[in-house]
């Protein structure tokens, strides 16, 4: 018994550090580094800078000395990455009006101008000439020159082309080629003017204008090129007695040329630097040790720079972003080295250079990796951990939900209460890692950036990001977080490079439509939809479990008995449309009624599943233009043309023939009054005949919501591989049906107790009919999800509801389905055809 325990303890002592031996993360000690690495004088370690070396050159030092071993290139602790279109500016950067009244104006993004990049540099001096568009075309002609006295003169031009310009001519005239022309014709500079209103944006909750760039080498040597907001442009103009507005307008107006020369006399001064160079990422090793694991790696780090000198003149130190990183990156080695802590798995610590610039050093790592990818189990990322409240927010948390649940498995109970998901977070180098198919998560402090007054990091990209605003405390945390995620993930026995992650995290970064649900009448009955319901296979718990961004919830008429239940149809439409609309109301952060394409965009990654209205089925327009155009206005978006049997104007497939011949003359008038509303036709339940007349008439595409594959099941509501041609080539989606019924019409057939000498239906069942529209139409761009649910009692087997949706794309990465394709068959088809038919309904 006693050499048992002994066996034990070491074991703990080899794979996990010893749990009697177990240091602790210290705030202070990290605060320490951020002192140094946001100091003035590391001038805010812009990549490729000396002072982003002699940050590098720290980190390795403090790696080393914390017991990690140098894992760069050539046995050092660099990597040296590649900064093909390197620039900075040095200071003096100027802009002065010297007469009639001497003013001077101050540089940066969202202040008075800024240099556009690409510029040439030096200092100019001279008199200003407005030269609109700064444009000489011949065709389609337009001349801003014409009697323009230019040589010597600053030229101020308006941005773009002329309205009446066509596309090539729009491209053509690049602001390259502007300023080829002015300094050709004699001008020494030229500044394009920025017409947005900066208090119509800041109304928008929009950030002000984004700085201008030229292609490197592109611009003459010492012809120096800005862009200057309103608050110049009116300094400018009125102290000449002048107005930049009227000859504007006129220009606009009269399509026609305004240019002038005016005593107005500006100094501009711009020192630009463009060359390739280098900066290193920082890596190393902590080394497993255990035979079977050591050689799968897990990388944890953030990023090492920051922004540099800015325009103004002021030193952006960045200590929030990103010395943060760096510095819980060291504490949690020192603390690890100093629990003598042996890790299973090898831990990969890493310092990249050029977030800022674009990930640049994160992406030269996946290409050129150290250590292969396909065995590094996860990337830790650590951006911006020092300011806020004590909120851990973890992007990657929902998204690899089912990896982090071994990640949670190792952390202190109270420091997880603390933690929170942060949906589709893209801002940094994990984003990187992502987009390579590797299991990634990114810690932060606080809330995410709202750039109001009450922000968390509201010095963030401000010079104000200094080390006196960060929080020891939070230091702590964020280390201690990595310390007990990294003693949990290099010791564990679970299987880290399982693809059911992955599969995971394209479930839920994809756009997820389902486009047939009929839940509505369940809430009708007084259901509570708010509830995780034992039965029913939608509610609002279940569609988060599911991770569906959009629902079409179809609004049901049956086929009616005699005329006055006709008669009825459309008011029981708007009775279930008020029903729909109260559960929206209801649950205003859980659902939203969207009634565009754009509308949705704007509505992905906010927690809400959007709730587009549809109607099944056109009984319920009363043979009535007027009240199909009554649904439009109330939010309807798509119809289905008939259900079981047919309308007065349209064959449906549940008819033994097509009596009206499939479309009527007032059919084909509703479809052309669909297309011309912009209303998604839906076929589902349509007759063949019906079918194909609507595809000869419609001018948009259609879609076929929640049927299945005749040539698997023969079912009237299934599609033949001839449709499924037709279909592809109107560009329209079938939605696979998830009823039992319909994807293997057998289960129709036979009776109850004969169902168990059937293979079962299950989740390969419906990815089988999405295999094959695929094999018949040539390619995943006319497949997706039409569930049913809610008007079905017999979905296949793991696929019971709403919240078991990612067993398809599971299935679907079994199969070796590409990532892209898979994005498709969950939602993207169905968008492309929403966002073309609101286009038809346009043009």
């Amino acid at each position: 018994m006693k050499k048992t325990a002994t066996s034990v303890f070491m074991l703990l002592l080899l794979f996990g550090g010893g749990a009697l031996a177990q240091a602790k993360a210290d705030g202070a000690k990290a605060f320490e580094h951020v002192r140094y690495l946001a100091s003035d004088a590391l001038q805010g370690r812009k990549s490729a800078t000396p002072e982003y070396a002699r940050a590098a050159e720290y980190v390795a030092a403090r790696m080393k000395e914390y017991g990690l071993q140098p894992s760069g290139e050539k046995g050092s602790w660099f990597q040296e990455v590649t900064f093909k279109n390197w620039a900075n500016y040095s200071q003096p950067i100027r802009l002065e009006i010297l007469s009639p009244q001497k003013r001077v104006y101050f540089p940066g993004r969202g202040r008075d101008y800024a240099p556009v990049l690409g510029t040439g540099s030096g200092l100019v001096r001279g008199e200003m000439a407005f030269a609109g568009y700064g444009i000489l075309s011949e065709k389609p002609a337009w001349s801003d020159y014409d009697g323009l006295e230019v040589k010597g003169r600053i030229l101020l031009i308006l941005p773009d082309s002329p309205l009446d310009f066509e596309d090539a001519a729009v491209k053509e005239w690049t602001l390259e080629k502007k300023a080829k022309l002015a300094a050709e014709k004699g001008a020494v500079g030229m500044i394009e003017m920025d017409l947005t209103d900066p208090r119509q944006e800041a109304e928008a909750g929009e950030r002000r204008r984004t700085p201008r760039s030229l292609n490197k080498g592109q611009c003459p040597d010492g012809f120096v090129v800005i862009q200057a907001g309103r608050d110049f442009l009116d300094d400018l103009f009125y102290s000449a007695r002048k107005s930049w507005r009227d000859p504007v307008s006129r220009i606009l107006r009269l399509k026609k040329p305004h240019s002038f020369a005016f005593e107005a006399t500006v100094e501009m001064e711009v020192h630009l630097l463009q060359e390739e160079r280098k900066a290193m990422n920082v890596i190393g090793l902590l080394p497993g040790q255990d035979p079977q694991l050591k050689d799968e790696f897990i990388l944890v780090g953030g990023h090492l720079d920051h922004l540099g000198v800015g325009l103004n003149g002021f030193i952006y130190n960045g200590a929030d972003d990103n010395a943060t990183s760096a510095a819980t990156l060291l504490e949690t080695a020192r603390v690890l080295g100093a629990s003598g802590f042996k890790p299973a798995r090898s831990i990969v610590f890493c310092s990249w250079a050029g977030e800022e610039m674009g990930l640049v050093g994160s992406r030269y790592y996946l290409e050129h990796p150290l250590y292969p990818l396909d065995r590094t189990v996860v990337y830790l990322n650590i951006d911006m951990v020092g300011m806020g409240d004590s909120d851990l927010l973890v992007g990657g948390m929902w998204e690899y939900g089912r990896f982090f649940d071994i990640v949670k498995a190792g952390l202190d109970p109270d420091l997880e209460k603390k933690l929170r998901p942060r949906v589709n977070y893209r801002g940094s180098d994990h984003s990187a890692f992502w987009a390579k198919g590797i299991t990634a998560l990114s810690l932060r402090t606080g809330e995410v950036l709202t750039g109001g007054l009450d922000d968390e990091h509201p010095e963030y990209h401000r010079p104000g990001d200094r080390p006196e605003l960060i929080d020891p405390e939070l230091l702590r945390l964020a280390a201690q977080y990595h310390l007990d995620a990294l003693r949990a993930l290099a010791g564990s026995r679970e299987k880290l490079l399982d693809p059911r992650f992955r599969a995971e995290f394209i479930h839920k970064d994809a756009a997820i439509v389902d486009m047939h649900v009929d839940t509505i009448g369940r809430f009708l009955e007084g259901e509570d939809l708010r509830q995780d319901l034992p039965k029913g296979q939608v509610d609002i718990p279940k569609l988060k479990r599911g991770a569906v961004d959009l629902s079409v919830f179809a609004c049901f008429s049956g086929p009616p008995s005699d005329d006055l239940e006709k008669g009825r149809a459309a008011n029981k439409i708007f009775g279930q449309l008020e029903a729909l609309h109260r559960l929206v109301e209801q649950n205003p952060k859980d659902l939203e009624i969207v009634q565009g394409s754009e509308g949705f965009r704007r509505l992905r990654n906010s927690g809400k599943t959007g709730v587009l209205i549809g109607i099944e089925s056109g009984y319920a327009i009363e043979n009535d233009l007027d009240v199909l155009r009554a649904f439009y206005r109330s939010g309807v978006r798509l119809m289905t043309l008939t259900h079981w049997t047919h309308a007065d104007w349209a064959d449906a497939s549940g008819d033994p023939k097509a009596e009206r011949g499939g479309l009527t003359e007032f059919g084909e008038q509703v479809i052309r009054e669909m297309n011309k509303l912009g209303m998604v036709i839906d076929l589902s339940h349509s007759h063949d005949e019906t079918f194909w007349d609507t595809l000869r008439v419609s001018t948009a595409p259609v879609i076929v919501s929640h049927s299945c594959c005749r040539a698997l099941s023969e079912h009237h509501r299934n599609l033949s591989d001839d449709m499924l041609k037709a279909l592809a080539k109107n560009e329209g989606v079938i939605g696979i049906n998830f009823s039992a019924g319909f994807l293997n019409a057998l289960y129709e057939e036979k009776q109850q107790a004969l169902r168990k000498t059937l293979p079962p239906v299950d989740v390969k069942t419906v990815v089988d009919h999405i295999e094959h529209v695929i094999k018949v139409t040539g390619d995943a761009d006319h497949v997706g999800l039409g569930s049913d649910f809610d008007g079905i009692s017999d979905p296949p087997e793991g696929l019971e509801d709403a919240g078991r949706l990612v067993a398809v794309t599971d299935e679907l990465q079994r199969r070796g389905t590409r990532e892209a394709d898979i994005r498709k068959i969950l939602g993207d088809n169905f968008l492309r055809v929403w966002r073309a038919v609101e286009k038809a309904a346009k043009s």
